[in-house]
């Protein structure tokens, strides 16, 4: 399976999944081991059925909060990869500050090596909220082990010998990072939301993963992301581009509504989720979100692709039945929409 950024030409779509959210409750137990364990069970189902569906690839969140826990990625992508064999793998994203970014690095060429190739690395600064509560650390903290921890990787990953004399990590004698990935260039994909951490991948020569934003936004965002690319020697498109929707859809309109609302809830609800806890305060942003019919979902995604500029598609729905049927009767018809040029070098659709 090509890497997701490969064949420019192509429209690909993967699927995202945050765990706890597809659980379908708004209150779960969320601190009982027999439902957390069924989450990570229920992942690995899901990536079982997303392959048989045709997903170009499946992705995963790294969250340090009860409700939606799931610290390591990793581990839960290598039983994936032992049960997959031809969809692309990957994180969206690991969340760096978390780690020793040497560290990343090796974990991620194991992933590459277990699943025979396909695992693409995503990359993120992660809440500020849980950091500081899983660390003590301050935002300000986060963003600088963040913007050094790339730094790291982009050099770990040439897979030649290295120092490194950061404020937070300090390597003096010569290095090299083992494993290799199979990969000869392992994806690195960025969340950035940010014109600074869009110039950061851009430079790098990394993809770009963006959720929040309106369409005019997003094709801003792309356009200094491919200008800050030519100024530093490299030739990114749309290819690179990847944009994340959560999608509900149903073939009866008012079932779709129901289900964003749902979803709504979801996001809304107090933090903690659980009836007997203290409100906190905390109300996390609404998710981006496209809803309706087979066919609504399909112009809506559409003109997300027309209007930005992105031929890469992240796309998360909750059941399962909404996961099959975007896949009968959306995906097939993204596929095979016609691409052609225009003078960003980004994508400008046409219905085939």
């Amino acid at each position: 399976m090509p890497a997701i950024h490969d064949e420019p030409e192509k429209v690909k779509v993967v699927h995202q999944y945050g765990l706890g959210v597809h659980c379908g409750e708004l209150y779960p137990d969320y601190l009982n081991p027999s439902w957390q364990q069924k989450q990570f069970l229920d992942y690995v189902d899901f990536a079982i059925e997303a392959e048989a569906l045709g997903f170009d690839g499946l992705t995963l969140t790294e969250h340090h909060v009860p409700h939606i826990s799931n610290p390591s990625p990793h581990i839960l992508l290598a039983n994936v990869a032992a049960k997959t064999t031809r969809i692309r793998l990957g994180t969206a994203v690991t969340v760096l500050p978390f780690y020793q970014p040497v560290r990343a690095v090796e974990e991620a060429a194991m992933l590459d090596l277990l699943s025979n190739g396909r695992f693409e690395l995503g990359l993120g600064r992660g809440s500020p909220r849980e950091f500081a509560h899983a660390t003590g650390g301050t935002p300000e903290e986060g963003q600088e082990r963040f913007s050094e921890g790339c730094d790291l990787v982009e050099i770990a990953l040439r897979n030649e010998t290295f120092t490194f004399n950061g404020k937070y990590t300090k390597i003096s004698e010569p290095f090299v990072v083992t494993p290799l990935p199979i990969q000869p260039q392992l994806p690195v994909w960025v969340a950035a939301q940010s014109a600074a951490t869009i110039a950061l991948a851009a430079k790098k020569g990394w993809n770009l993963l963006r959720n929040f934003g309106d369409n005019a936004e997003h094709r801003i965002a792309l356009e200094h992301y491919m200008n800050v690319a030519r100024e530093h020697g490299r030739e990114l498109s749309g290819a690179n581009f990847m944009i994340s929707r959560f999608v509900c859809i149903a073939h009866d309109e008012e079932v779709a509504k129901q289900n964003a609302e749902r979803l709504i809830e979801i996001f809304s609800a107090d933090f903690p989720r659980r009836r007997d806890a203290e409100p906190t305060g905390f109300k996390p942003p609404w998710p981006p979100l496209v809803c309706g019919t087979p066919d609504q979902v399909l112009k809506e995604l559409q003109k997300t692709l027309r209007e930005t500029g992105a031929r890469r598609l992240m796309v998360e729905a909750i059941s399962m039945e909404e996961t099959q049927l975007f896949a009968r009767e959306v995906l097939p018809a993204l596929r095979h929409t016609c691409l052609d040029e225009d003078v960003l070098g980004t994508s400008r659709l046409e219905n085939a």
